[in-house]
């Protein structure tokens, strides 16, 4: 315990009751920190130091205005801490404080990210070989709640990193879960909280969730008990912070994976589809397309790039809404200006169930629900838009609701309302009689004070007066020094300055104290009346979700159809077939900064199911491959494709492993990660998904490469029959189209005329005639010598010609073959400098075997009788043995 007292030793009480790391007090009209939480905000914020006595000691004090709070508040919650926030209420006695809310990076409800801010929990239900997670995610600023189940640490894995959480709960047993928990730091940048066991007990778990959402809508969700337990934990640890959105927290959806595409981890990254190889959003699959005009839009379109659909209705309803926005250029600009007006909806209606929400905020609500009938009003007026499914999407609402909450606000909020909602002037004129009154007499007053400096100058005879106000001498009659002494004797002097003088009399004194009492009535009446109308907008907290969610979609719809129209998209016939047939396709990203050559991929369920993919390096084989699928990515989102033509059978899931980093730091090598990714695929991949490989076994000696690379192909033909491109430079592996019925060859074309190779960038049917690494090399930069003498090495491997390895001990070049079989040098080579004698002597032989070899040499097998050259045989092979 510490020995400070008063406001010191509050604050260390206060910071004795929570595990946050930091604690903001209010004191008046600051929210301080101390001791060792000051020196931590003075270093993550720079804020200045002072100083607090206290019992004898000093304490270092670092504060920040009361209503500067929430910038410095959302940049130490960024910066990883958890922070209190103990404000402060009247007592009898004085002051005191109590902690309101715990903020956390899953509770921060003052983002400016647009993107969705989730707090996670997962829970372990299983064991042993029968792992089974639970998942649920809560977007505390929006009030967006999903759950989902995994049957295994992989896909709970993919899951957390589909949704990206800003903070996780793990379950009782996931806390002991290393291979999970180490993932979640390794590659998902959040923070991992230990919140109280009891939180996620089976039973206190279900009974939250059904309090929160109603028994039938949890019945409905067909979830099992780990996922509600994951559930009822965040609603826990969302009131146990009190971030106070649980009010906005209307419904609850359940994310099964059967309906979604899958994609892992690896996968997102390799098909770069919200930020690229090197962490950056420039560049990727989802700022290419993404031409939202909203926050919640841009949500949206990247929840739908990173779950895709297999539902065919649902995606033929957003292909034929993105149709219809890109044929009508005009009304897709003003649709797009239109939504250019909105505010964040769903966010709005947390801040409003959270009590933060201020007049500038409702304001924002009633000009957003305003955006909803424009927007109907544009798609009903166009025959091609009333006819798409545009018309129902903003039809979904309850637009009578929305147009009463939005007169409600236009009869309630001042055009210009302040920032803060106790300065008052917050209300239109008219709104309330009460309030009303209090204003034309404040008016009154006001008016009565605003011409006293006129009255006085006439009535007195005075020059040089004017009437002020500041917080020192309340209202004053201010007159120059040269008139000072003319002033009536009812004057009463309060001040003499430089060169003039103040004064008060008994009236202006009485309608001072009449001004601040109408201020502050109206102040208080103000607030009550604010609060009410703040507690009407939670209330509708649903309704204004659901109108966020019509914008959100019309806006993801139109950013698809801009970027279809802008860059000759088309829109692709979907089925349930095998058949991925695409004409001219390219790769969506690529084509925005280079010229790029389109290619053809015909794949079907018969003699097409698995490309193998062969060609130079640098000659644009993964480029091709990404481009497939992320053409299939885009069409089972609803988006329009960028080729001429394309038919696309729906996958369950893409796989992908291309290239490997290394992750030397937690024991992994680049092919411990290769292999890693390889099995991931063979075991999670079905007969509908779509698997991209680009290179496999390289990281190993070649024939184990060969093998691995070999068996891999037999077992996704045989076993598990995906839709398959396997880009290798294993050429071997070329013959298998000769064996495996769905096994075909393609490969990326380069012209060689008398040397000089220029990569084509064209896929063509049938295998490549060689590889092109020396001339990757010589384009790289590798200096020439080295070109000249890699060149040279080949030509004599592939004649079985000796290699001089030159640079020996003598000095000398010293001729060997280099046998591709074993991996090694054999001895020196003939003088003709073809491959030496397997029987020259070496020190690695024994004399026994010297002396066999010896007489195996000098042998005449064509002289010797059968059945002595059997016994020879024998008697060398017991020599050889011993």
């Amino acid at each position: 315990m510490t020995e400070a007292t008063g406001i010191v030793g509050e604050f260390f009480s206060l910071k004795e009751d929570t595990d946050a790391e930091l604690l903001a007090m209010q004191c008046g009209d600051f929210y301080e920190f101390f001791g060792e939480d000051a020196e931590t905000v003075s270093d993550e914020l720079d804020l200045k130091v002072s100083q607090k006595s206290s019992h004898g000691s000093s304490y270092p004090m670092a504060g920040v205005p009361l209503d500067d709070l929430t910038p410095y508040l959302k940049a130490l919650v960024e910066r990883g801490y958890r922070v209190a926030v103990a404000d402060q209420y009247e007592t009898e006695s004085g002051h005191a404080r109590e902690i309101e809310r715990v903020v956390t990076p899953g509770t921060l409800l003052e983002t400016s990210d647009a993107d969705a801010q989730y707090l996670a929990a997962v829970v372990d239900g299983g064991s042993g070989s029968d792992p089974r997670y639970g998942l649920a995610f809560a977007d505390v600023t929006t009030g967006r709640f999903l759950v989902a189940e995994a049957a295994d640490t992989d896909a709970a894995l993919t899951e957390l990193y589909r949704f990206d959480p800003v903070e996780v709960l793990p379950g009782p047993d996931s806390r002991t879960d290393d291979d999970l928990l180490g993932t979640v730091r390794e590659r998902i940048d959040a923070a991992l909280t230990l919140h109280e066991t009891e939180a996620f007990a089976p039973k206190r778990a279900a009974h939250a969730v059904r309090e929160q959402f109603g028994r039938e809508t949890v019945e409905r969700l067909s979830v099992g008990p780990e996922a509600t337990a994951a559930a009822g934990a965040i609603l826990s640890y969302v009131e146990e912070t009190g971030a106070g959105v649980l009010a906005s927290m209307t419904r609850i959806q359940a994310h099964h994976g059967d309906d979604h595409v899958t994609l892992d981890a690896t996968t997102q990254r390799n098909l770069e589809l919200t930020e690229t190889m090197q962490g950056e959003r420039d560049g990727s699959l989802f700022a290419t397309i993404d031409h939202t005009q909203t926050s919640a839009g841009g949500r949206l379109l990247k929840e739908w790039l990173q779950r895709p659909r297999r539902a065919l209705e649902t995606l033929e309803q957003r292909q034929e809404s993105v149709a219809a926005l890109s044929s009508a250029a005009l009304e897709r600009d003003e649709i797009q200006d239109t939504l250019g007006e909105a505010y964040d909806l769903a966010r709005l209606a947390s801040k409003a169930t959270h009590g933060s929400a201020d007049a500038r905020d409702l304001l924002a609500v009633r000009e957003t629900l305003a955006v909803l009938p424009a927007l109907a009003e544009t798609i009903d007026s166009t025959p091609d838009l009333a006819e798409s499914p545009l018309a129902e999407i903003v039809d979904r609402p309850d637009r009578a609701a929305a147009a009463a909450l939005r007169e409600a606000l236009e009869d309630a909020i001042a055009e210009d309302p302040p920032s803060t909602v106790t300065q008052g002037e917050l209300f239109q004129y008219g709104y309330d009689d009460d309030l009303d009154e209090v204003i034309d007499r404040h008016e009154e007053v006001k008016q009565w004070l605003d011409t006293l400096d006129e009255r006085e100058k006439r009535q007195h005879g005075l020059s040089h007066v004017t009437v002020d106000r500041n917080k020192t001498d309340g209202y004053y009659i201010q007159v120059g020094k040269s008139a000072a002494d003319g002033v009536p004797d009812h004057y009463e002097q309060v001040k003499t300055l430089k060169n003039s003088k103040r004064f008060t009399t008994d009236e202006l004194e009485e309608k001072e104290r009449e001004i601040l009492r109408l201020e502050e009535q109206r102040g208080e009446l103000e607030y009550d009346l604010f609060e009410s109308l703040r507690d009407d907008v939670a209330e509708r907290a649903e309704l204004l979700q659901d109108v966020g969610r019509a914008l959100a979609t019309v806006d993801a719809l139109a950013s698809l159809a801009t970027h279809a129209a802008e860059n000759r998209w088309v829109k692709p016939d979907l089925h349930r077939g095998d058949a991925l047939d695409i004409d001219q396709g390219r790769h969506p990203v690529v084509e925005q900064t280079t010229e790029f050559v389109p290619n053809d991929i015909r794949m079907d369920g018969e003699d097409r199911g698995f490309l193998v993919v062969t060609g130079p390096n640098m000659s644009g084989k993964s480029t091709y491959m990404r481009q497939v699928a992320c053409i299939a990515l885009l069409a089972q989102i609803g988006s329009f494709v960028p080729a001429k033509e394309a038919e696309i059978g729906l996958v369950d899931g893409i796989f992908t492993r291309v290239g490997a980093l290394d992750e030397l730091a937690q024991g992994r090598s680049t092919f411990m990660v290769e292999m890693s990714e390889l099995s991931n695929i063979l075991h999670t991949a079905t007969e509908e998904s779509l698997v991209i490989l680009d290179e496999v076994g390289r990281g190993t000696a070649t024939y184990d490469g060969i093998s691995i690379a070999w068996a891999a192909t037999e077992y996704l033909h045989n076993e598990v029959a995906a839709k398959t491109l396997f880009a290798t430079h294993y050429h071997e592996l070329t013959g298998l189209a000769e064996n495996l019925p769905r096994v075909a060859n393609v490969h990326v074309a380069a012209d060689d005329r008398d040397g000089d190779v220029t990569f084509l960038r064209t896929v063509r049917d049938g295998p490549t005639d060689r590889s092109y690494g020396i001339h990757v090399a010589d384009l790289a930069g590798v200096p020439g010598p080295v070109v000249d003498r890699a060149r040279d090495v080949l030509e004599r491997l592939r004649e079985e010609k000796a290699i001089e390895a030159k640079g020996g001990d003598a000095g000398e070049p010293v001729q060997t073959v280099f046998d591709v079989g074993n991996g090694q040098f054999r001895g020196p080579a003939n003088a003709d400098g073809g491959a030496p004698n397997d029987t020259a002597e070496s020190d690695d032989i024994d004399p026994e075997t010297e002396a066999v070899l010896d007489d195996l040499e000098e042998l005449d097998v064509n002289a010797t009788p059968p059945v002595e050259l059997i016994t020879k045989v024998q008697e060398w092979q017991e020599k050889l043995s011993e």
